[in-house]
């Protein structure tokens, strides 16, 4: 356990090149992920969830965000947290290799199958666009 966690912190750190060398870019059930394009999106989508909803939503977040990462090479980032205090506030960093990558994310089955079955649990959404402080700087997001 301490190793893997020890790999998921020093991800966050090392040069994109050095992934290969740590096999982050072999993670079992992952699709190979597309470069980061001048058009690549990185997001904070920010969701409250209505409190009797709140099992259910994670169910639908959780499956999306896997699939996504297992199966779409332009998904780069999905990596969602809820706030300690309050976890029907969730905050998912969400990276895109592209624009067309975005676009496609959006028209899946698996992302269509989310929005719809939980229109009704979101109290609010904010969808913030953001700019990398250090472009060179990338997270190696990967599920186990």
């Amino acid at each position: 356990m301490m190793v893997k966690t020890i790999i998921g912190f020093l991800s966050l750190f090392v040069l994109p090149s050095c992934g290969k060398c740590l096999n982050l870019d072999k993670q079992p059930g992952m699709c190979a992920k597309l470069p980061m394009a001048a058009d690549g999106i990185v997001r904070l989508s920010k969701v409250e969830v209505y409190p009797e909803y709140l099992d259910e939503y994670m169910k639908y977040a959780t499956e999306v965000g896997e699939i996504s990462l297992r199966t779409e090479p332009g998904v780069l980032t999905m990596y969602a947290v809820s706030e300690k205090e309050n976890p029907r506030r969730i905050t998912i960093l969400e990276t895109y290799a592209s624009r067309e990558a975005y676009e496609s994310h959006v028209a899946s089955e698996h992302f269509q199958k989310y929005k719809q079955g939980t229109l009704h649990m979101v109290k609010t959404l904010v969808l913030s666009d953001q700019t990398p402080l250090n472009p060179a700087n990338r997270i190696n997001n990967f599920i186990q």
